[in-house]
């Protein structure tokens, strides 16, 4: 890898590339290498060339990650960045504001297009896609959250030792690593990097806490889950409402909350789907008690909606980083979560506890075909009417997760990570 010039950052955002390289050049000559200029032209020689290639500014998982790849990537010294658009996989997606900062809204959506003379040395490609790149080396991120490769990412690719030794994998557990393996990619070509968070919005902060329950209507004796995401059957949101109903038996003031993505998912309906599949008795219990949202939050508004909850509870059943539960960690929360997949990469018993679960082979479709987790729904149920009966105990398991993830898994520490396996790649 090369060695990287120790200068600050900010010097060399005063000097024009121009001036850099024409002033800095003379002075080389006259100086043979001693000067300020001198390392100014090292830097500006030392950058690569980073296309990305993604979505933005539309509430996906993929999109928020890209996001906070282009954000972090941007205050480096040793990148030059350029964007390009892919296609969205729904032509009914339509762009969002108010997914970000105002700020890092205005620098996502001005991120610049490659010129026609741009050829990088690294393209990183925010979808599966294994076809070779025109110049350079080419990255391609995926979560195969069912343990094996869709065959809509292959196009015409049978295996994994048909791929252009050029590509390479990013992709954040070694959950969803196994399905590359599986499929034939080289193990030294499979790069394992977890996603983050954005500790600016995803933190304890109990005045905020205070006024978003008093919002929701939540009193000190209600005990409040919460869980967000799709609503996707791989979320577990049926085996959450059943569970939440035998919870709300023995402790009445118990409270769910679910935040859905309407924007681009029927999140509500298939709450309500999964809500009418319930017995009626369970219906009775769960429909008073249960609040759901759906509308596209700022990232203020997420982190708010976290910390007014006292426990987040995600018995998935299939995925490939499961985001929430990081940021849920980071605001505070205990989290109750699947054992066995990909959650075991962040997580440890001093602030998480994890769901029994069994590994079991699904068939079907190519979307619902290949690896899944089935929670142990009456372990679920003890796991919740235990952190309910407990909250002291439970506040002081969120307090060690905000500060187990904040010392590694903010996003500007991972995408270090990630830079250095992009670096690499362009050697």
């Amino acid at each position: 890898m090369l060695e990287r010039t120790h200068l600050p950052r900010s010097a060399a955002s005063l000097v024009p590339l121009a001036t850099v390289e024409r002033h800095g050049a003379q002075k080389l000559r006259r100086n043979r290498g001693l000067g300020d200029g001198a390392r100014l032209l090292s830097i500006v020689r030392m950058r690569q060339r980073l296309l990305i290639e993604g979505w933005r500014l539309i509430h996906h998982s993929y999109a928020l990650v890209t996001q906070a790849y282009c954000l972090a990537l941007s205050k480096r010294g040793d990148v030059d960045l350029r964007f390009r658009d892919i296609p969205y996989r729904n032509p009914a997606w339509r762009r969002t504001s108010g997914l970000l900062s105002i700020a890092d809204e205005s620098l996502v959506a001005r991120l610049p297009a490659p010129e026609p003379s741009f050829a990088p040395d690294v393209t990183l490609h925010m979808w599966p896609n294994f076809d070779p790149p025109p110049s350079g080396s080419k990255v391609t991120f995926g979560t195969p959250e069912l343990g094996w490769i869709h065959q809509g990412w292959l196009h015409g690719t049978q295996t994994g030792a048909e791929v252009a030794d050029t590509v390479s994998v990013l992709t954040p557990t070694r959950w969803t690593a196994a399905a590359y393996e599986r499929f034939g990619i080289p193990v030294e070509r499979i790069h394992i990097v977890p996603l983050g968070f954005d500790p600016a919005f995803f933190h304890p902060d109990d005045k905020r806490r205070a006024m978003t329950r008093a919002r929701l209507g939540a009193t000190d004796d209600n005990f409040v889950f919460v869980s967000m995401g799709a609503m996707t059957w791989n979320k577990g949101v049926d085996i959450l409402l059943r569970a939440f109903a035998r919870v709300a038996q023995t402790y009445p003031g118990a409270r769910l909350i679910l935040k859905g993505a309407d924007s681009i998912y029927p999140s509500r309906e298939q709450v309500k789907d999964r809500f009418n599949a319930l017995a009626g008795s369970d219906q009775a219990l769960v429909s008073s008690r249960l609040w759901y949202i759906g509308e596209t939050l700022t990232p203020v508004g997420v982190a708010d909606i976290l910390r007014a909850a006292d426990c987040y509870v995600s018995p998935y059943l299939a995925e490939g980083f499961n985001l929430p539960v990081l940021e849920a960690a980071a605001c505070g929360l205990p989290v109750i979560c699947t054992a066995g997949g990909c959650t075991d990469d962040f997580v440890d018993s001093s602030f998480a506890m994890q769901i029994r679960s069994r590994l079991t082979r699904l068939s079907g479709d190519e979307n619902h075909a290949g690896d899944a987790l089935i929670p142990d729904l009456d372990h679920l149920v003890t796991l919740m009417a235990d952190v309910s009966a407990k909250p002291a105990a439970g506040k002081e398991m969120g307090a060690r997760g905000a500060l187990h993830v904040a010392q590694r898994f903010t996003w500007d520490a991972v995408t270090a990570l990630l830079a250095e396996k992009l670096l690499c790649r362009a050697r």
